[in-house]
């Protein structure tokens, strides 16, 4: 086979399969002190094979001058090879050996500029690129277990929460879909799990996490499901990377699962919080909003802002080693309950939400024919966020009057109480 000039000869390394589509090589300059390699991967045959001629696809200039140059000093290697369909095998194998090069674009002991796997986007953080890298090759199966393996094993792994909260209807729609098949997984996306990070999330050095499927994981618990397969990042892919970017590549799985969950405002709240925490990026930056969009994918406009208002006041209050208390409607319908007696009734309401109107609706259903006459409300206002607060605080007096106003000739009395709006975070105590 005849060779460039600059090409001393051609090394195959291991043996050749029939059945191959993609290959590892490698140049060695051995004109370099270093001996400075370029590694790169290539999706075709040799030449010898049916493929065509290549030598290499490198962005160094100094690099692509040496191989098209007549100084007789590569070596050019073949390191692996493996299916066209395996070809992310070899991107990872490429990134793993190229890891060992701190700097990479200004290492000298290298001619290659980059890691092979996407860079990551400005502020370290998650682009478009390296999602849609990131989703093909979970999707391509080059991470997924031989054998599935025990839920009860993997119900033991760490997690760490991505969204806002659980979702009990989210597992009880999955638990449903396993139950309509006895049990089997198959058709579940495999479990994501990323190793030797958990240390990153205040789990032991080197462990492994569970990162996507939680609600999956959950729901074959419910069903009482035997095995799954699983999907298991390498260490070598998010060892670099921070807890943000981890976290939202992992939001970013989990708005593609089969049984599709829909964000809500409060996973918006949660990832722009810790944002702001490892970037110092405020929620309302236009930076904020295209994370939130490329990681969440399709989500509503009204869950976004919420989601940013939410963010705004937890970093807010946070400054003040405080944690905002966002009311269930369990909790508020239980006070609701206490108060509500023979002689006055109760309802409770949202101060961004407030309307005099409802508690006039209360007091006229109340005065119907299967009502108690009730001239007495205690009316329960709780704070969804910090802005509303401030709007209540600066507008309760004029509501009072205007209720007084309204009721005079009712015989009516409207009493607030408003509910606690924040306690100490001891967390960072």
């Amino acid at each position: 086979m005849k060779l460039p000039p600059s090409i001393i000869q051609r090394n195959i390394l291991i043996d050749v399969p029939d059945d191959y589509g993609s290959y590892l090589y490698r140049f060695i300059d051995t004109w370099h002190p270093l001996l400075a390699p370029y590694i790169g991967i290539k999706k075709d045959k040799l030449p010898e094979h049916g493929g065509k001629f290549y030598w290499g696809s490198s962005e160094n200039k100094e690099f692509n001058l040496l191989v098209q140059g007549d100084e007789k000093r590569l070596i050019f290697e073949i390191l692996d090879f493996r299916k066209r369909e395996d070809f992310n095998y070899l991107q990872l194998k490429e990134y793993k050996m190229l890891k060992k090069y701190p700097n990479i674009r200004t290492n000298t002991a290298t001619y290659n500029l980059s890691y092979g796997i996407p860079p990551i986007g400005k502020n370290r953080l998650p682009n478009e690129e390296w999602i849609k890298w990131f989703n093909d090759t979970r999707k391509s199966g080059a991470w997924d277990s031989d054998e599935p393996e025990l839920v009860k094993t993997l119900l033991k792994l760490p997690t760490f929460q991505i969204r806002g909260e659980d979702s009990k209807s989210h597992v009880t729609d999955i638990s449903a879909e396993i139950d309509e098949v006895g049990g089997n997984t198959n058709d579940m996306n495999t479990v994501l799990i990323f190793e030797g990070i958990g240390h990153k999330f205040g789990h032991a050095e080197g462990s492994d996490v569970v990162a996507g499927t939680r609600h999956g994981l959950m729901g074959m618990k419910k069903s009482k499901s035997i095995q799954t397969h699983t999907c298991r990042v390498p260490k070598e892919i998010f060892e670099d990377k921070s807890p943000y970017f981890i976290r939202g590549i992992s939001a970013n799985d989990n708005t593609i699962e089969k049984l599709e969950y829909k964000p809500t405002f409060k996973d918006v709240a949660k990832l722009l919080v810790e944002l702001y925490a490892e970037s110092k990026i405020e929620p309302t930056s236009v930076i904020a909003k295209e994370q939130v969009k490329l990681l969440y994918g399709k989500i509503g406009a009204t869950s976004i802002s919420k989601g940013i208002n939410r963010a705004v006041t937890d970093i807010s209050i946070g400054k003040r080693n405080k944690k905002w208390i966002y009311w269930e409607t369990a909790e508020l319908n239980s006070k609701v309950a206490l108060a509500t007696k023979p002689d006055q009734l109760s309802m409770y309401m949202a101060s961004g939400m407030y309307d005099e109107r409802k508690i006039i609706t209360k007091f006229r259903e109340d005065d119907g024919p299967k009502g108690l006459k009730r001239k007495k409300m205690k009316v329960w206002i709780h704070h969804g966020e910090e802005t509303h607060m401030n709007n209540w605080i600066l507008e309760n007096s004029n509501h009072s009057k205007k209720l007084i106003w309204l009721f005079k000739e009712k015989g009516f009395d409207v009493q607030f109480k408003v509910l606690d709006h924040e306690i100490d975070d001891t967390t960072k105590y």
